[in-house]
Formats: structure tokens, sequence, C-alpha cells
């Protein structure tokens, strides 16, 4: 026989279809071997009598007979063409783009051949059901007929049309899947080929319209067999999954599901043997009949297979993502385009976190960093590269507690005019209180779109959330996932202002902390300081009395990066801050705070809330006096001697034996002295980073 080529056809073939027409297909696969062969050189845009004479040669060599082979190709055109396959290749991109779409399309005269073409191979049983009223008076489909596809042509064309075969007007249903003769369950299905897809609600109850239903099927890009107008309100989409068994066609109904997410799909249109409006027939709503009609065929992906290669393609990091190390070998890191702040301190589609105790002032020292940072000015030596532009979202503070923090700023830094100017176009500050979690990131999206700003600041974090922050599986939907599309997208980085958590009882819990375990104090579950390129943490200080309050200002991830400098002009990852003592909000650079004299400490301990008149010194004068220790025998004679209870000496010497025992265990105010810088360097604050 002739080697069959495809260079008669407008677009090459698929390998398989040049096989079937060199090869021929094997008993029980002749037909559906043939159909497809069919349908490929229908879409590649062979004729009809091209296509017959191609084929015909053939089916007649496998042993199938004339007419039912005519019947076959004849089949295969009476649907709508597709894109050409053409030849097989690695490229995932077959999968068509999603095209916008206004609304459905006009009916399609003889819908029902043309349903049969796209649904059903020409010797498969297909299921129509009638409708008749039950004992209750409720109209409800019968359980069927099953003839195989050739039949049903045959029938229709003798009877001219399937609303002759069945003359109902109260609904008129084929079964969405090949069945055995004479079968109507999930059971009787012989192919788990499509599924149903229907909706003319959403999640809320709100009404669809078909135009809308319409869109939302074919932007989905699946592989859709049929589309129906069910004659009311719905539209039916018949999805072609060809699964190979009941269990993957449960799972890719599953993902359908999950892809029209937010529409009040029915879920009894699940099962394999459900039943769909058929095309060409009649149903009666409210009175009045309606026709059932075929809108659309093949439309979408060409396969399932297809489709979800599609998917994962579409998920899958862009082509710009990809870091070669050629790349990596040759990037000039000095002379970084994306740097924005710092030594590559933040760059272009960072994060920074903010930590800070309630109420010390994060969102001033906020406003003065994007101040600075708008005029192109260090702020504390973080240097930006250039002047930066930053939207504000926050939530905690109205118009006047803004006004206070800007003037404050303003006299404290001695803005001009000029300046102000610059700050009017480089600073956008916005209040939202009501938006959390998915609905904060499209409004914050669409804000960063509008304004192009290099940083967007959100303030607090805990207002906008929206879900349970310790949660990690929160923190991966709502920085990780939402936030991320939008800095990959536009190159903004986002600095959110959180709050710490409650304070530890144990008032040595920080004592020995390191600036990696500063990262971790804000509140909420740790992905939080994984995620972020950078957490910064503002802490106030335990100070001496008189002292005026202190805070350290720690990098704890790329620290010395940022740019810090100590009032030395050393570079540190650790700064001191104090509020102005010039007047007004705004923030100052300072000595570390004198370390706390444990000591004099001792002297004031405070009882319930009391400062007491305990005299340290007499009582371990006292002590000494009657044996150095305080017990059953001396207790008495102690507590005479400075002039309190018994019970009051016991609560002092069993409070400074714990606390402070390497003092009293000194005889001589020479000795205690020596202990002095032991005590001092135990000082309770968080240690310099």
């Amino acid at each position: 026989m002739a080697r069959y080529k495809s260079s008669t056809v407008t677009a090459p073939l698929p390998q398989r279809t040049l096989d079937y027409l060199e090869h021929g297909a094997p008993e029980g696969r002749r037909n559906a071997e043939l159909f497809d062969a069919a349908c490929q050189l229908r879409d590649a845009g062979q004729s009809l009598d091209d296509a017959e004479s191609r084929l015909l040669a053939r089916a007649v060599t496998d042993g199938l007979g004339d007419a039912e082979s005519l019947t076959t190709i004849r089949s295969a055109f009476n649907g709508a063409a597709r894109e050409p396959m053409g030849p097989p290749s690695g490229d995932h991109a077959s999968r068509p783009q999603p095209r916008r779409v206004t609304g459905p399309p006009e009916p399609i005269e003889g819908g029902f051949p043309k349903l049969l073409a796209a649904c059903f191979r020409p010797d498969e049983h297909v299921a129509i059901a009638d409708t008749a009223a039950d004992v209750n008076g409720e109209i409800a489909p019968r359980k069927g007929v099953t003839l195989t596809t050739a039949e049903w042509l045959e029938r229709v064309d003798r009877k001219g049309g399937i609303d002759r075969v069945f003359s109902t007007k109260l609904g008129l249903f084929f079964r969405i899947n090949p069945m055995t003769k004479g079968g109507s369950k999930d059971a009787d299905v012989t192919s788990f080929r499509h599924t149903l897809v229907e909706f003319d609600r959403d999640k809320d109850g709100n009404p669809i319209p078909q135009a809308e239903q319409y869109r939302r099927i074919v932007e989905s890009g699946l592989p859709v067999a049929v589309i129906i107008d069910s004659g009311n309100k719905s539209l039916h989409a018949i999805v072609r999954l060809n699964a190979p068994d009941a269990k993957e066609y449960r799972r890719r109904v599953d993902v359908v599901w999950k892809l029209f997410e937010g529409m009040d799909l029915d879920k009894q249109n699940r099962n394999p043997s459900r039943l769909s409006r058929c095309p060409d027939g009649w149903r009666t709503v409210e009175g009045e009949v309606r026709r059932q009609s075929l809108l659309a065929t093949n439309l979408g992906a060409a396969s399932w297979d297809a489709w979800e290669a599609g998917q994962k393609e579409a998920d899958a990091p862009s082509s710009d993502a990809i870091m070669p190390i050629s790349l990596l070998a040759t990037y000039d890191t000095s002379h970084d385009p994306n740097n924005i702040l710092g030594k590559r301190w933040l760059c272009r589609g960072g994060s920074l976190v903010v930590v800070g105790q309630s109420g010390i002032g994060k969102s001033s020292l906020c406003m003065q960093l994007m101040i600075l940072w708008a005029l192109g000015l260090p702020a504390f030596n973080i240097t930006p590269v250039r002047p930066l532009r930053s939207l504000l979202i926050q939530a905690e503070n109205d118009v006047g507690d803004l006004a206070e923090m800007y003037q404050g700023v303003r006299r404290g830094m001695g803005i001009t005019p000029e300046q102000e100017a610059i700050l009017e176009e480089n600073i956008i500050i916005y209040r939202d209180t009501t938006r959390t979690g998915s609905d904060f990131v499209h409004a914050a999206s669409a804000l960063v779109d509008r304004h192009k700003p290099d940083l967007a600041w959100a303030d607090p974090l805990l207002n906008y959330i929206g879900d349970e922050i310790s949660d990690q599986r929160v923190i991966s939907e709502f920085c990780c996932k939402m936030l991320n599309a939008v800095s990959l997208s536009t190159g903004v980085v986002w600095c959110l202002l959180h709050h710490t958590g409650k304070p530890s009882r144990d008032p040595k819990a920080s004592s020995h902390w390191t600036s990696s375990d500063l990262a971790y104090s804000g509140l909420g579950s740790s992905a939080l300081t994984n995620w972020a390129r950078e957490t910064a943490v503002l802490v106030r200080l335990k100070t001496q009395e008189g002292e005026p309050p202190t805070f350290q200002f720690s990098m704890t991830k790329r620290r010395t990066r940022a740019g810090l400098r100590d009032t030395a002009g050393k570079t540190t990852d650790t700064i001191f801050l104090r509020h102005s003592t010039h007047g007004g909000i705004c923030w100052e650079q300072c000595e570390p705070p004198p370390k706390i004299d444990k000591e004099a400490k001792t002297s004031n301990y405070k009882l319930g809330g009391r400062k007491s008149s305990f005299d340290t010194d007499a009582f371990m004068a006292a002590i000494n006096a009657f044996g150095g220790t305080l017990n059953r025998a001396n207790v008495k004679t102690v507590a005479a001697a400075i002039n309190c209870s018994e019970r009051t000496a016991w609560t002092w010497w069993k409070k400074l034996k714990t606390k402070d025992l390497e003092v009293l265990q000194q005889p001589s105010a020479a000795s205690a002295e020596e202990t002095q810088p032991a005590a001092a360097a135990s000082a309770a604050t968080i240690p310099p980073l």
C-alpha cells in the first residue's frame, strides 16, 4: 500500500493520524480510530470529499463496510473544527490561550447530531431520556433509551429531528457519558469521558447572567466538548476529562470544581452518569415552551492532558526567574541596579518587618524614615540610592495623629518649603481600617499600580493579615503568595510594622538573646521572620532612675549591610535612639544608656508595690553581729535591732539570699565593693547586638 502523506492538507497531521493511515487499526478500535482520524483531517482544513476518499480506503481495508465508514466520517465533520494539533512537540504551550468573550453565540442549527459527533463514538451507546409527571405531579426524567450514535443519527434523519423522536415539551435529557445498552447508573458507564459544569449563581446566591457563565467557561481554557443552553437560566458545559478509571475521574472532577471555586456548582453533577439537557429538545418554564440549544462545540484545550500540562506550565516560574551560573559569576554586586537602600540591604522586590512594643513610636519612626528617604537623605546612616517614593497604608492613626508626627519630624529636621514640595510628590498616605487578607492585598496592589512606589508600608500588620498570625499557613498565604506576587511583578519593597508579643514574666528571659533571637520577637509564627528579607527590632531598654527613655534599634538578619554607625562612627548592627529633646515627635541617635547598678537597685527592692524603708547595710550589720546568718535562735534579736517584725526579717533574708547572696556573704564594705562590677555586668537590659 502506498505511504499516506499529509501534504494535501493545509496543516500537518499528528503522528498518530499518520500511523493510522499507514497501518490501520485492530478490530474493536476501527470505528474509534477512523473517527479520530476524520476529526484530525477536518481540523487540518481537509474538505469532506477529500477526507472521504482518503479515509474510506483505509477503513475498508481494515474490514469496515462502506456505509458504516461514511457515517463515521460525516459524523466527525458535523463537529466544529478545532485548532490543528500538528506534529508532536515537547512544548507544553499547546494549550490555547483563554480568549476574551462577551457572551454566548447564537444557537447552532441541527444541534443534536453535532452533540453526538463531539461527544460520542459511532459505536458507543448513548442514553436519551424524555420526561413525565410522577404520581405526585412532579416532572422528572425517565430511565431513557440507549442506542448507538450511528443508530440515533439514522433515527433522527428518518424522523426529521430528535424532537420528533421524543415529542415531549417537558424536557429532554442525555447522559453525558457512554453507557451499556439499557444502562442508566454510574456502574453502567463505559467511558469516564465527560463531566457536567453548571452554575447560575455564585456562592452567596447572587444570579450570574448567561453571558458571564459563558465567559467564565471559555476563559477557563478547559477542553469543552459542547456548551448547551438549558432553555432556562443556566448553560451546561460538557467538559472532556478522558479519565482512565473512576478514581482518576473523581480527581479530575475535583480539579474542575476547584477551578470554579466561588460559583455555586451543582454538587449532584459530579457523578459520571449525570443527565444534561439535550439540544433540540423542548422544556416548559412557567407555562412557556422553550427550546434547548447547542451553542458551541470543541472549545479550549485539545485534551485534558494538554490543559493540565498548560496549567502546570503557567504555574511554573517564568524563564525570567532562571539564574544561570554565568550570570552569577559576572554579576556586579557593587553596582547592583536592584539595590535601593544600604549596601544591598534592601533591593527591589524585597521585604522589611519592623518589630516593636506597642506604643513606643513605631509609626513616628516610619514617618521619619519615609521623609528622609523621600528626600534622598540617610536615616541613621541607612542611605538610599536616590529619593524613594513611599506608599503608607495605615489603620491606627487619624489625620491629627499623622499631622503631629509629620510636624514633629519637620520641626526636628528643619525641613524647608522646597523639601516639603518633594515630600508631597514622594509620600502617599491612605487610611484603611476595614480590609483584611486578600481584600487588603488586592486594594494595596491597585495603589501600587497607581502610584508606583519604591516602598509600600502597612501599619500595623495585625490589622491587615485577617487571620491567625500564629498559623504558618496564614503567613505563607498572605506574605509568600499574595504579597510576593505584587513585589515580583512591580519591584515594590513591602515594609510591615508589627508588634512584639506579651513580655515574659521571667526578668532574665531575654538577658542572653543574640541578634538572631531578636529577629523572632514579633508576635506570631516564625514564618514571618523567615519570609522577611530584614527584621528590624525596636525595643525600649531598662534604664537607671532619672535617665530618659532609651531604645535599642537592631538589624537582625542583614545587619551591617544597612549602614548603621554608632556615635563613634563605627559600623554596627545596633544603635540607640531617644525621642527628641527639642520638642515634637522625632527620633535622635544617642549614646548607649549607663548599665543599671545592681547593688544600688538592691537597696530599693519593692514589696507589694511600695518602696521599702528597709536599710540593707543595717540588716547585714545585724546579721553579722549575731552569727552571720538568720536562724530561729537569733531572728527575734535581729528583728529588734533593725526595728522590723520577725516575719519581715525572714522575708528579707530569703529575698536577699536568693538574689544578692554574694553581697550578704561579705563581712566588710571593702569586700562588698569588689562585687560591684559583677553586679553591674548582670544588669537586666537587652544586650547590644
